[in-house]
């Protein structure tokens, strides 16, 4: 009787401590292509008070990490595993080898050897709710009601702010959501930072009245290209950029020194040679160039408006307190849009227009460190990290910054670590991967984290390695360089050439971490299936392909040959256009010069000749499997090198004499070639 009451002593006590009210619900909110100095926190003109607010109430790092780029970061958040471990080393498209096997990290989609925070906690009693983008495989069969979230509303890849937007779908419990649908479960007006926010606060009334501690994982669209909000949101921002990237640069700078973001010794990264000066632009152009970033800082604001939506609604409900909320962004500030951007629309910022902001403004985005979203130089894969957890972080290291670094990986090991729950080394008969993150609990608290691995990165074919301070890094197909964090986190001195055996090890390391963890092959992203079809295309002018019957270029060089006949007019002109702004290359007159230019992952490299071009010429222009890029006509010869050969099949299609979708050229608008086109010739290699 005595080993009885012992017994059920022992019961009540295990209930009592695992009580919904003592343990922490878990909030993760990530945003999409936002900058490391975008907000206010992190030294920003941007104006965001909420975000600012949970900053002063709880803990930044100034040293987190993502993954560079949309789809890795999510797979890699949800499952605590490194990017290619989940599955998702690059996009949602499956990847397969020569024989046609599916390569492991390349596969599109989360794995079944994973397991998302939601299944985890879910499992220990948790209400699991999910709103925003989604983005990890929806695609090939892979959605968030499959992966744990009880309740959701989610978009499969984003693409859109307001419900008349052409790429407007949402997912409410699993099912698609009529549109214009009277009595449905969303209404007909919504701006998408607002609807997750509303829909986030929803589900959590669902997780009180199940009595039920909540994971709500909120994934904010914003501020992701195209770029859309309301009109008297832009309109609050117009004139306030005409200061130009230059200065603002330098003032987000000095902000962070006095911050105490970044270390004084730490250089502000140089422009790069590509982004004009401010000064050197006309009046109009910098307008031009303000009307971008103001609609830019418009999404954040609501964004930001969002959050404090989210966090009033928490604390109204008596939850802030013991609620982990954790706010980051998926990869740096994106220059997938070039030095132009884009604008293209009557009225910008509407749901009808498609605003990119550019190269120019991404290094603002990223001050002080360089490159963008897709690499993993600092600028690519440094994020903001706000914790906030009133009931968990204590009172004196409210408002601190925390250097020690952190990543991705370490998002799921702080949720079980929090919730108490177990992370299975099983899950629906699968064996699971070993998660690859640690807690940031002890960071939260002043203490040292546990790591004993270095951090890792592997982004179409740059790659990077930490361990302490140091750093290893490469662009693809580009050797090693190393640099001391603590003394130069914006990457300007090199030491590899100073250290070779330093090189040497941190390159070991990242090969053993790269062949157990599905990176390899590296060039996987970009393996087959190859887009089938013809190897040859003989086009003639006014001729137009969809983008499923243009040429299959990913990964493949090739030559273009135009027989043509040039008049005194043709100052501008396009005679040959395939793809857009992100992949995809152009034949055209610049400025009197016919230019052949090739855009990869939004990045243009471009050759010219420098004689002037008239009459009946035959041009040929190639791209080889190495990235080298030359164009001959009449004569003369151009080469330059890009960084390889074009990443994916470009999904604009092709045009003869013109280009009639988003420009791939050099040019803001395309203009028509008027003079008289014979033939286009494109032969695709078998490399």
């Amino acid at each position: 009787m005595k080993t009885s009451l012992l017994t059920l002593l022992a019961t009540v006590c295990s209930v009592a401590a695992a009580a919904p009210s003592e343990r922490p619900n878990v909030v993760v909110m990530l945003v999409d292509d936002m900058g490391w100095s975008d907000i206010g926190c992190y030294g920003g003109e941007l104006k965001t008070p909420n975000l600012d607010a949970l900053a002063k109430g709880g803990v930044r790092f100034t040293q987190f990490y993502n993954a560079a780029r949309c789809c890795p970061t999510r797979a890699s958040l949800l499952t605590g595993l490194y990017p290619h471990q989940a599955g998702v080393g690059h996009m949602t498209d499956e990847r397969r080898d020569e024989k046609g096997n599916a390569l492991p990290g390349y596969s599109g989609r989360l794995n079944d050897t994973s397991v998302t925070i939601a299944e985890v906690l879910g499992q220990a009693g948790y209400f699991t709710a999910m709103t925003g983008k989604w983005h990890v495989g929806q695609n090939l069969g892979v959605v968030p009601d499959k992966r744990g979230f009880q309740r959701t509303l989610t978009a499969a890849a984003g693409g859109f702010y307001f419900p008349e937007a052409k790429n407007a779908r949402l997912f409410y419990n699993g099912e698609e959501v009529a549109k214009d649908k009277e009595g449905g479960p969303v209404s007909k007006e919504w701006y998408s930072s607002d609807l997750w926010a509303d829909f986030g606060l929803k589900f959590v009334d669902e997780a009180l009245a199940a009595k039920k501690p909540f994971f709500l994982y909120t994934a904010f669209n914003a501020p992701h290209f195209p770029l859309q909000a309301p009109e008297e949101d832009i309109a609050r921002w117009r004139g306030k950029f005409k200061a130009g990237w230059d200065k603002l640069r330098e003032e987000r700078y000095r902000r962070q020194i006095a911050a105490g973001l970044i270390d004084e010794k730490w250089p502000l990264s140089p422009c790069p040679a590509e982004v004009p000066a401010w000064e050197s632009l006309t009046p109009e152009q910098q307008d031009r160039y303000d009307h971008l970033m103001a609609i830019y800082a418009a999404v954040i604001e609501r964004m930001d408006r969002a959050v404090g939506q989210l966090v009033d609604g928490l604390k109204q409900r008596g939850q802030l307190d013991n609620t982990l909320i954790l706010f980051l962004s998926d990869n740096g500030g994106n220059a997938e849009a070039g030095v132009p951007g884009r604008s293209n629309g009557k009225n910008l910022g509407s749901a009808d227009s498609d605003v990119f902001i550019g190269q120019c403004w991404a290094t603002l985005n990223n001050t002080p460190f360089v490159r963008y979203k897709h690499y993993t130089d600092e600028g690519g894969i440094s994020t903001p990290l706000i914790a906030h957890w009133p009931g968990g972080i204590p009172a004196a290291r409210r408002g601190v910054l925390e250097k020690q670094p952190g990543h991705l990986i370490d998002i799921l090991a702080t949720a079980v670590d929090a919730s108490g729950a177990e992370y299975p080394k099983e899950f629906n008969g699968k064996a699971i991967t070993p998660k690859a993150g640690i807690s940031l609990l002890p960071a939260l608290k002043g203490e040292s984290l546990a790591r004993s691995q270095p951090i890792f990165w592997e982004h179409e074919g740059n790659r990077a390695v930490r361990d302490g301070d140091l750093k290893l890094v490469a662009l693809e197909n580009q050797p090693w360089r190393l640099y001391d964090l603590a003394a130069d986190r914006s990457e300007q001195n090199d030491l590899a050439a100073a250290r070779p055996d330093v090189v040497k090890a941190l390159a070991d390391k990242w090969q053993t971490w790269a062949a157990s963890s599905n990176v390899l092959p590296l060039g996987g992203w970009r393996a087959g299936p190859r887009k089938k079809g013809p190897n040859r295309f003989t086009l003639k002018s006014g001729d137009h392909l969809d983008g499923e019957k243009a040429p299959g270029v990913a990964g493949r060089g090739f030559t273009l040959t135009a027989k043509f006949e040039a008049t005194d007019g043709d100052s501008e002109g396009v005679l040959v256009a395939h793809g857009g702004t992100a992949h995809g290359y152009s034949l055209s007159f610049q400025q009197g010069k016919l230019t052949f230019a090739v855009r990869r992952d939004g990045k243009i490299t471009q050759v010219g000749v420098p004689e002037a071009v008239k009459g009946p010429q035959t041009a040929v222009a190639t791209l080889g499997a190495d990235g080298a890029i030359s164009l001959s006509v009449g004569g003369s010869v151009a080469t330059a090198k890009a960084e390889g050969v074009i990443a994916a099949n470009p999904k604009d299609g092709l045009d003869v004499g013109n280009d009639l979708g988003a420009p791939v050229g050099p040019y803001a608008k395309a203009a028509p070639f008027k003079g008289k086109i014979d033939s286009v010739e494109i032969v695709i290699s078998r490399n």
